[in-house]
């Protein structure tokens, strides 16, 4: 496999999106709304949030301040994607992963209850 097949596929080509990282991006999105309405359900009946960072700021801010830290990430990862397309999906897997991993676990938890 040649270089320029590689960055095709990767979708490194300037102002290409590859069907991966559109994947990932969708995927993004849904771990997004998900993480935010499990964890919204999970505050209303009485759950505690673990991280105290984010703790402080819900109590502070209410579910707006993790909308917005939500979206703060996203626009990091936009930017990197935008400054260092040679790594396109970097960007939306770094995103994914982890809050897949978070709905996963607050979706089980929420069952255990």
């Amino acid at each position: 496999m040649d270089s320029s097949t590689l960055d095709e596929y990767l979708g490194t080509v300037p102002g290409s999106v590859s069907d991966l990282e559109l994947l990932l991006w969708v995927l993004v999105c849904w771990a997004l709304v998900l993480d935010i309405v499990l964890t919204a359900y999970g505050l209303s009946i009485g759950l505690v949030e673990r991280n105290p960072l984010m703790r402080q700021a819900l109590d502070t801010f209410g579910l707006a301040a993790l909308g917005l830290a939500k979206a703060g990430a996203v626009a990091v990862a936009l930017v990197f994607r935008f400054l260092w397309p040679e790594y396109a999906i970097v960007a939306p897997l770094g995103l994914a992963v982890p809050w897949i991993l978070a709905v996963l676990i607050n979706a089980t938890l929420l069952a255990s209850l």
